[in-house]
């Protein structure tokens, strides 16, 4: 089990890197380890809460959780084993920190599928087993592997872990979650996930994910450092709150995404994105510190958004081929749309506010501007505010 415990740090890495897992044993607390090990009872329960309590272990049968379970170990279900977690289980993850990085190890992996169906009055808790938590304390419920098998979190709450949910190879479904105080609440990669009706707050990251197929549907995603940020893949982003995320609401590179109906406010930038198909449709993006949408190297279309109040721009492109339509572009702190790149921007049919040109045309900034850049075309005007669905 220690070669697992160093090895699961390698797989699967973000784009934050991982410690790296080092620090040696030496052989005698090695040998220690294991008789340790030997004369503990495995699954039985502690003396002192009446909790199940289980170390490093494999399952490889169907396995049942209920009440309280501590889990002081790395705790695997072989592809032939399912676990299922029953309404109002409580599981703890004890603090081991063997490498001295300040993460705890202790963790869940699932290949054979994981269903924890709790309810609104119920909910499953997973979270740390210390006395004064912290996030980190624990690793992560790591479905690996699981792509034909059932993996489902409904109404149950994560936290204090250093991933809280992390998916490889594998399909999981999560509805109605709470995830806070994590280092990343979800990471995924090459995998397909649905994320509905939960919320993600106060993490450093809420939703991080790699080369995977996304569904992220009428969440709350505020308040942690990170909002969602992904690389390759591609994602559907609907109905989502998403506020207060000290770097972006939404972060996007080298995939195709279409975000509409969601809100997002007073964070540093709404959307951002590079080298990236973006469809932006009947979005909510005001008050944000910086701009609201940034384009780098991108293609697509923004359309039939209120772009509002936001620090910078609106709207901010460089050498994108981007067309910006139908949408209210108004009290936006420098420029309504701000183009920085050589491409010329197509901005029809927008409001700005006022429908006198020579006003508007202040508010863009391009070749007008600096004759290296390409121009801004905002004819023709609208000539008086779109509602935005």
């Amino acid at each position: 089990m220690l070669l697992i415990r160093q090895f699961k740090r390698a797989v699967c890495s973000s784009s934050k890197p991982l410690p790296t897992c080092g620090g040696g044993v030496g052989v005698g607390a090695y040998f220690l380890a294991v008789l340790m090990m030997l004369l503990l009872p495995v699954g039985s329960p502690a003396a002192d809460d009446g909790a199940t309590r289980l170390h490093d272990q494999t399952f490889n049968t169907d396995q049942t959780w209920g009440g309280e379970v501590v889990i002081d170990g790395i705790v695997q279900f072989s592809p032939e084993a399912r676990l299922t977690i029953l309404p109002g289980t409580v599981v703890r993850f004890s603090k081991t920190d063997t490498d001295g990085d300040g993460i705890g190890e202790n963790e869940l992996y699932v290949q054979g599928g994981l269903i924890a169906r709790g309810t609104m009055e119920k909910p499953i808790v997973f979270t740390s087993a210390e006395v004064k938590k912290a996030p980190g304390d624990w690793g992560a419920i790591n479905i690996m592997v699981s792509e034909g098998k059932l993996n489902e979190l409904l109404n149950c709450v994560i936290e204090y872990s250093y991933r809280g949910l992390h998916s490889h190879f594998s399909k999981v479904m999560i509805d109605g979650c709470r995830f806070h105080y994590n280092y990343m609440a979800v990471q995924c990669q090459d995998s397909e996930m649905t994320i509905t009706g939960s919320e993600l707050t106060r993490n450093r990251s809420a939703v991080v994910f790699k080369d995977s197929k996304l569904k992220i549907l009428n969440n709350t995603i505020s308040d942690n450092y990170w909002g969602v940020r992904f690389l390759y893949g591609e994602a559907e982003i609907a109905g989502n709150t998403i506020t207060g995320n000290l770097t972006n609401g939404v972060t996007f590179r080298e995939n195709k995404v279409r975000a509409t109906g969601n809100v997002l406010r007073d964070n540093r930038k709404g959307f951002s994105s590079e080298q990236a198909e973006v469809e932006l449709v009947g979005n909510t993006v005001d008050g944000n510190i910086e701009s609201g949408v940034y384009l780098k190297h991108s293609h697509g279309n923004v359309t039939g958004n209120e772009l509002s109040g936001n620090g910078n721009a609106g709207v901010s492109i460089e050498d994108s081929d981007v067309r910006v339509a139908g949408n209210n572009i108004v009290g936006n702190a420098k420029f309504g749309v701000d183009n920085n790149g050589t491409m010329d921007v197509v901005a029809p049919d927008n409001w700005w506010g006022t429908a006198e040109l020579a006003k508007v045309y202040a508010m863009v900034y391009g070749k007008a501007n600096d004759p290296k850049l390409g121009s801004v075309d905002v004819t023709p005007l609208a000539p008086k505010p779109h509602a935005v669905k």
